[in-house]
């Protein structure tokens, strides 16, 4: 994989899962002020759900001491997965989607993954859908996604590194 420094962060209607991983990803930039100062990261969704992001997600990252007052929701196009070196969804059905509906999109099946699938995992790679759920199941789904995110970002320095030269 080439270096990476565009990163886009997917579920399905970009407001609880894909906007907290982006943000949390964000809020790395802080730790890994080098490694991560160039990268891009985003988040978008198959659908427009709601225009604003889940409060128990806005919560979650408040709590962490990230602003996420910025966030829009988005919709996946051919565009915006172009511009992208790295593609991590929440569930295989996702990445699956993406591949079979944007065959035409450059390298999409060496850049697509799902998040845990990227972070190493091999098995259960699917992070569920926290809403219609309890706000302790769903804090239970975002400490799922911001481990695998902290993951995610270390790989992405990894392989930046290597790609430096």
């Amino acid at each position: 994989m080439n270096k990476i420094k565009n990163v886009l962060f997917v579920c399905m209607g970009n407001t609880a899962r894909s906007p907290a991983a982006e943000y949390l990803a964000k809020g790395l930039k802080k730790r890994y002020k080098d490694e991560l100062e160039d990268i891009i990261f985003d988040s978008a969704g198959f659908f427009n759900a709601f225009s604003y992001m889940q409060p128990v997600s806005y919560d979650y990252l408040k709590s962490k001491a990230i602003n996420s007052s910025d966030f829009i929701t988005k919709i996946i196009n051919k565009n915006l997965l172009e511009k992208q070196d790295l593609i991590l969804t929440m569930e295989y059905s996702h990445s699956r989607d993406i591949k079979n509906n944007y065959p035409n999109v450059k390298d999409i099946d060496k850049k697509t993954f799902t998040l845990k699938e990227f972070a190493g995992e091999t098995r259960d790679l699917d992070i569920i859908d926290p809403y219609y759920t309890s706000r302790s199941v769903y804090n239970k789904v975002l400490k799922i996604i911001d481990d695998f995110v902290n993951k995610a970002v270390n790989r992405i320095i990894e392989i930046n590194k290597l790609n430096s030269n």
